[in-house]
């Protein structure tokens, strides 16, 4: 387990300890900006200026994707148990939650087709300006190798 975590935290282990407490306590939810800031030591601009950086923003996004991982299922059940509520309003709300987060699965993953389809398109592109490359190279060759060849009577016959 804990081989998989850090596989998975390696952008959030590679920051400070207090960068990462900050991420914890940001996770939480539970805590202002400026206690944040207070609780780590740190001003609350130096937070502020953390939270711009691309390391802190990817180690967010792991630290908050390996939390909630575990809790996910979970979340899916009592929402599927909240469908058969007696409320009309609550079985309406929970209905609409589980396909508006199934229709934004749908989208990112047909967003990350499109993107794996445009890299696959770029390497074939790539690949065919490397083959056309080669042969041009391959056709130079065969002409200096013919233009030697050829008897030097011939060559001034113009």
């Amino acid at each position: 387990m804990a081989h998989k975590k850090i596989a998975t935290l390696t952008t959030f282990y590679s920051l400070s300890k207090k960068q990462q407490k900050a991420i914890m306590l940001l996770f939480s939810g539970t805590f202002t900006q400026a206690k944040v800031a207070k609780e780590v030591g740190v001003h609350p601009t130096t937070l502020s200026h953390w939270k711009e950086w691309d390391d802190f923003r990817k180690a967010q996004d792991e630290y908050n994707h390996f939390m909630l991982h575990d809790i996910t299922s979970e979340a899916i059940i009592a929402m599927r148990n909240l469908l058969h509520a007696r409320s009309e309003m609550v079985r309406f709300n929970a209905a609409k939650d589980i396909l508006d987060r199934s229709i934004t699965g749908l989208e990112d993953a047909q967003r990350r087709k499109t993107v794996a389809d445009a890299k696959i398109a770029e390497s074939k592109l790539a690949d065919l300006e490397d083959d056309k490359d080669d042969q041009m190279d391959a056709l130079t060759d065969m002409l200096s190798k013919l233009a030697k060849n050829v008897p030097k009577d011939d060559q001034n016959d113009d």
